[in-house]
């Protein structure tokens, strides 16, 4: 009868120690921090790409709206809170000044992340020393002054969006 006690008291002891569980979680701590930095920046640099697509659709929709609507379209810049948004002239033939707020692909504006930062803007291939003072024109027969928007990540590297001057074409170079 001994053996059967034996193995029945085996047989209740299933499961981990605590000396086991602290081990576990000790081990996902390590890797929880370890990997911590990794993800952060593959966060970071997925928020970097994504604006730099919404500002090049802004500006490739700013060209089709002045284009389909058949008037002039602006893109305005606040470099200091990196946020970018499109303006069309309200009525070209009452007052050619006057401009309204557009709804570009279902919002009003473009904000960059923060790990994003506006450098330079050249319009007409000329430096622009105060970018909310010199908006980038899209005309309405399609054509614009041509323009780049130089930004720079956390780690210095550039991302150049560029404006076609003849075309309005829009391309991203990193």
């Amino acid at each position: 009868m001994r053996p059967q006690r034996r193995q029945d008291a085996r047989a209740g002891r299933r499961g981990f120690t605590l000396v086991e569980l602290l081990v576990v979680m000790v081990i996902i701590t390590i890797a929880f921090f370890t990997l911590r930095p990794g993800i952060v920046s593959v966060r970071r640099g997925a928020e970097n790409r994504t604006a730099i697509r919404q500002l090049a659709g802004l500006l490739t929709s700013a060209r089709t709206e002045a284009v389909a609507g058949g008037r002039l379209v602006r893109v305005m810049c606040g470099p200091s809170a990196g946020i970018f948004w499109a303006e069309a002239q309200m009525d070209p033939a009452a007052d050619r000044g006057e401009f309204e707020l557009l709804r570009v692909l279902g919002r009003e504006q473009v904000r960059l992340p923060h790990g994003l930062l506006l450098g330079e803007v050249l319009v007409a291939g000329q430096s622009v020393a105060d970018p909310a003072q010199n908006p980038i024109y899209f005309y309405p027969d399609g054509r614009t002054d041509g323009a780049t928007v130089l930004l720079l990540d956390a780690n210095g590297r550039e991302v150049v969006v560029h404006v076609a001057p003849a075309t309005g074409r829009v391309s991203i170079s990193a």
